[in-house]
């Protein structure tokens, strides 16, 4: 993983990241707002959350809507990215920020429910499954993994046109030349799998029922239980 890279690159974008995500995230509401009220149906009593890449808090805000009683951990490399999720949540006291490569070491505690959201997809694979088992021993005995993230099509055919698609949709919004390119800049440290290969690689962790709950073209929601 190129931690200086992602760091510096997420930092030069922190002031604008939330308004650029629904120009970047075609399904942005069935991505965020169903999945988390999919979890919430699963399970409502969520008292440790822990956000992996958590970035300005964006999956955050939709979890604290439904588990408000939660302790909130929030890791991220990106410091300007934590700064605005304080602000976010200021005089919340069931929060914490950590700066911190989740992909080396995870806070020592357990929690009941580890999350993550565009933000896994930029590990190479043997940092992914290391990070996959270290979440399943941060986890409690029942304890939930929901990651919203990108993947590839098993079919490399219908990837590449998944990622015309999505090129054709950014360039038809309201962004401006620079926030594209800054955009595709950052797609140069993505390292996608396919939902499949992550499936295999969680069962592979230890996880019981892994489960793909969303999916459109290049974006899919993983639930896993320990």
């Amino acid at each position: 993983m190129e931690i200086e890279k992602i760091s510096e690159r997420f930092n030069q974008t922190a002031s604008n990241y939330d308004k650029q995500r629904r120009f970047f995230i075609p399904c942005f509401d069935d991505y965020y707002r169903t999945s988390i009220s999919f979890l919430s149906g699963c399970r409502s009593d969520f008292k440790s959350v822990l956000d992996l890449g958590a970035g300005t808090g964006l999956l955050t805000k939709y979890m604290f809507e439904k588990f408000p009683s939660a302790f909130f951990t929030l890791v991220d490399v990106s410091e300007q990215m934590l700064v605005i999720a304080g602000s976010r949540f200021i005089n919340q006291e069931n929060f914490e920020y950590i700066i911190s490569d989740y992909s080396i070491k995870l806070p020592e505690k357990k929690f009941d429910l580890i999350a993550s959201a565009l933000s896994i997809h930029h590990l190479e694979d043997d940092s992914k499954m290391n990070l996959y088992s270290m979440i399943y021993e941060n986890l409690e005995d029942g304890g939930y993994l929901i990651n919203l993230d990108q993947f590839n099509s098993d079919s490399e055919f219908i990837n590449e046109n998944y990622n015309k698609w999505w090129y054709q949709y950014i360039i038809n919004s309201s962004l401006n030349e620079m926030d594209r390119e800054s955009w595709l800049k950052r797609r140069e440290l993505d390292r996608e799998n396919t939902i499949d290969q992550t499936k295999f690689m969680l069962k592979k962790a230890g996880f019981k029922h892994v489960e793909c709950i969303y999916s459109f073209m290049k974006f899919g929601v993983i639930l896993a239980v320990k």
